[in-house]
């Protein structure tokens, strides 16, 4: 069975090889008092960092590593989909090498579709970033069986503000309304913040975006709306 290491994998039965665990943890996590050992929230963050940054590679293999490691079958499917997309047929060792390391964890049908990207349109599931695609429902359904999990951006939004990160707040509560946009919660806690820095200018971007993107934006939008067009005029 392939094992992670420094040069992402090797195979068990290989003298002096060792899983490194370091490598693998991103210790920014620790900042906001997220550890490896809290599934949910941890996986939260590194799937945001992976969204406000799609190009930093290391991220994407931790996300990939975690998944691996907590045996959460579609979320690590849809991390190796994302390398995958960003990548954008560059770097095919790497990417090779990461889905035979991930085997083990993966079903029948999530590889053949991964094996088979190159020059395909690429299907995702509910916990991809950046796939436009779907995988036909029963598999959706059945991966959704595996694992409960879902991405909540509220906690993380919630702890960026009480470290008064409230740049990095509105971030992750934009990629959250992107990804769940029947949340109304999220869009109700962007609002305060919209509304609490005065940030017009961003509220009237995203708004627009998400108003472009089919989200159905709750009536405090337009409330909010009004009140900065008061503070102009």
């Amino acid at each position: 069975m392939p094992t992670f290491c420094s040069s992402l994998i090797v195979e068990q039965h290989v003298d002096g090889f060792q899983q490194e665990t370091s490598l693998w943890q991103d210790r920014e996590l620790a900042v906001f008092g997220y550890s490896y050992q809290h599934e949910g929230q941890a996986l939260d963050a590194l799937v945001f960092k992976v969204r406000r940054n799609p190009k930093d590679l290391l991220t994407h293999l931790r996300r990939i590593y975690f998944c691996y490691e907590k045996c959460l079958s579609a979320q690590l499917y849809a991390a190796l989909l994302d390398l995958l997309i960003v990548l954008q047929g560059r770097g095919q060792a790497i990417s090779r090498r990461m889905i035979e390391a991930s085997r083990t964890q993966l079903n029948s049908r999530q590889l053949q579709l991964l094996n088979q990207s190159a020059g395909h349109e690429l299907l995702g599931n509910t916990y991809s970033l950046f796939s436009n695609g779907y995988i036909g429902y029963s598999e959706l359904v059945e991966s959704k069986e595996q694992t409960e999990t879902q991405h909540d951006f509220l906690t993380l939004a919630n702890d960026f503000i009480e470290y008064s990160q409230l740049e990095q707040a509105m971030d992750v509560l934009e990629t959250g309304i992107s990804l769940h946009p029947d949340r109304q919660d999220f869009q109700h806690a962007l609002l305060e913040l919209y509304k609490s820095t005065g940030n017009r200018e961003r509220f009237q971007t995203h708004r627009q975006t998400f108003s472009d993107s089919g989200i159905l934006l709750a009536d405090e939008w337009l409330d909010l709306a009004h009140f900065f067009e008061g503070q102009a005029s």
